[in-house]
């Protein structure tokens, strides 16, 4: 089911769910210590929100829901090997506007953590801690961009941009559209 987000759970339950899926596996191992994730991801709202009104968005919703721009190989392939079902809609880019979706290199928590602790083999301050707005994005994504993207990502996470959609409705009335469409 698409546009489900655990920050729209309570804590209790935010935490119940991240340690019903917690696994050794690269997706869910990051619930090892629910606690801590919870915590993180407060904090990375926190500073995606407030990097993006600073840029002239306007969220119209109090968290985003997270997305990827174009495709991840990598999550597409791990889900197909794994058996995991991992909902993908393709959304066009030009339905939103400026002020209702951002942009991060790679996801947004391990960019705001390479930023703040900024290990010198990883950190790169043109990407990390950097939140991109629409135009921004259009000029930097480019063949030689997406062909390095491997070489900027910490090893262990997956090499994408990852799209925060601040206003829902405009993502719901696509999918129900499209549905709609279908049928």
């Amino acid at each position: 089911m698409p546009f489900r987000s655990l920050s729209a759970l309570s804590k209790t339950e935010a935490l119940e769910v991240m340690e019903d899926l917690c696994d050794d596996t690269p997706f869910f191992e990051r619930f090892k210590e629910p606690l801590q994730c919870w915590e993180n991801r407060l904090e990375t709202e926190a500073w995606l929100r407030a990097g993006f009104i600073q840029k002239g968005g306007k969220p119209k919703d109090e968290y985003p829901l997270y997305s990827v721009l174009g495709s991840a190989t990598w999550i597409e392939n791990y889900s197909l090997s794994t058996g995991l079902v991992v909902d993908m809609l393709q959304i066009p880019i030009s339905i939103f506007n400026e002020s209702d979706i951002s942009f991060t290199l790679p996801d947004s928590m391990v960019s705001y953590w390479i930023a703040r602790d900024k290990p010198k083999a990883l950190y790169q301050p043109s990407y990390h801690g950097q939140i991109f707005t629409l135009t921004e994005i259009r000029s930097l994504i480019t063949n030689e961009f997406m062909d390095k993207i491997d070489s900027m990502i910490p090893e262990g996470t997956i090499p994408y941009v990852e799209a925060q959609i601040w206003n829902y409705e405009i993502a719901k009335n696509y999918f129900v559209e499209k549905i709609s469409a279908e049928k």
